[in-house]
């Protein structure tokens, strides 16, 4: 696996900014929130300090209000589209992301970054849960909506297609994708009237003062990381004598995930379109993801039986189920597998699952994203996250050896 570890180095550095990490170069040319924070991670294996200023660089766009954007925009480049232009929040995008930030946080300090220098952290961390607790909980359910399906990081998921048909893609002004092109097919990109619907929300959510506009999807999988990174950020101020209240938002989301979204009768989480007020039952792993917070948790025992029986694969996790009609396995987040999927399964599946992920990229290669029947690798080569999260993967695997 030596080789393996050294090709991921070799991508991280490719990537590098010097501040921050591309997801590609070739694809993704700003820095993204949840990428940056898998980066951090991967480069806390390389070096402490490089990795400390990716999260720091993420941290310094964070909004007054607490948002993490989810695109920063340092460089003036016509690669990628939309442009800040067509945000209208400065620098920045306008939405945020899940708050990969703070797992980041809490991984750096376990590998050893200044304990000084993670406290530093801890307000910037703390405003940004308040963000999403106090911003993206329209029905005040305790449980955290995604405003536009970019916000979620999971952008072409199914569970987005029903509260879509409500946004009307000629609303769109003209636009020119760059995506398509830069794929081995654009059949792995949503289509052209996914994408007028997603730049009629940007517009929509600008226009109402950067605020939820109508897209509002109480989502299991957002609520989840969201619970993780509070569990996270409470335990480091705990240890490092910062007070903060994620303690309470956590127990409070816990509570409200269990009670509104959780289904007995399908044996998974939905997701809830709180504008069309309607359940949405799509089978994707999101709808699985709760059984990261524990075996204690609402219908953990039932999500087990639900991974096992529907969401099996040769490659790992793929992003719906195999079983769901909605099941595309070359389609963007439509079925695919993911390196940070499987890593965020990855400590509750344990160390066979993990040398099963590891095994996908040393064969396939360091792609975005990969086909879970054939492990062919799709969407953009050379991706940030698989390498970092890769260097993590070992890392964790090398502990359970030793």
């Amino acid at each position: 696996m030596s080789r393996l570890h050294d090709l991921a180095s070799e991508i991280l550095q490719e990537n590098d900014r010097g501040r921050f990490t591309v997801p590609s170069g070739h694809l993704y040319p700003h820095q993204w929130a949840w990428d940056s924070g898998f980066a951090a991670i991967g480069w806390a294996h390389l070096d402490l300090q490089r990795a400390s200023l990716e999260l720091e660089t993420l941290l310094g766009g964070q909004w007054d209000d607490g948002r993490i954007p989810h695109i920063q925009f340092h460089e003036d480049t016509k690669e990628y589209a939309p442009g800040p232009d067509v945000w209208g929040g400065g620098r920045s995008s306008t939405i945020s992301n899940p708050p990969v930030w703070t797992l980041a946080a809490e991984r750096l300090s376990e590998l050893g970054v200044d304990e000084s220098r993670v406290k530093g952290w801890l307000p910037a961390l703390e405003r940004s849960h308040k963000f999403l607790s106090e911003h993206r909980d329209p029905l005040g359910w305790n449980c955290i909506a995604t405003c536009h399906p970019w916000e979620n990081g999971q952008d072409n998921c199914p569970a987005w297609d029903q509260p879509l048909e409500a946004v009307d893609p000629e609303e769109a002004p003209p636009f020119e994708r760059v995506d398509k092109d830069r794929v081995e097919d654009a059949a792995q990109r949503p289509t052209d009237t996914q994408y007028k619907r997603y730049i009629t929300l940007v517009y929509r959510f600008r226009n109402n003062g950067f605020k939820i506009a109508n897209f509002a999807v109480y989502d299991p999988f957002f609520t989840t990381v969201t619970i993780l990174a509070e569990v996270a950020l409470a335990r480091l101020g705990e240890r490092l004598g910062v007070e903060t209240e994620a303690s309470q938002r956590a127990a409070k989301l816990r509570k409200g995930l269990a009670d509104r979204l959780w289904s007995a009768d399908l044996g998974r989480y939905r997701y809830y379109d709180a504008i069309g007020e309607r359940y949405l039952d799509t089978l994707t792993i999101g709808s699985v993801s709760p059984m990261l917070l524990g075996a204690d948790f609402q219908g953990a025992s039932a999500l087990k039986t639900t991974l096992k029986e529907c969401f099996q694969t040769p490659f790992g996790l793929p992003s719906v189920s195999p079983q769901s009609p909605d099941f595309d396995p070359v389609c963007y987040w439509r079925g695919p597998t993911w390196v940070n999927i499987n890593w965020f399964f990855s400590r509750f599946l344990g160390a066979e699952f993990r040398d099963k992920t590891l095994k996908l990229v040393e064969r396939n290669g360091f792609w975005e994203y990969f086909h879970p029947v054939t492990g062919k690798g799709l969407g953009a080569d050379r991706f940030t996250w698989t390498a970092a999260l890769v260097l993590d993967l070992l890392d964790l695997q090398k502990g359970v050896k030793a």
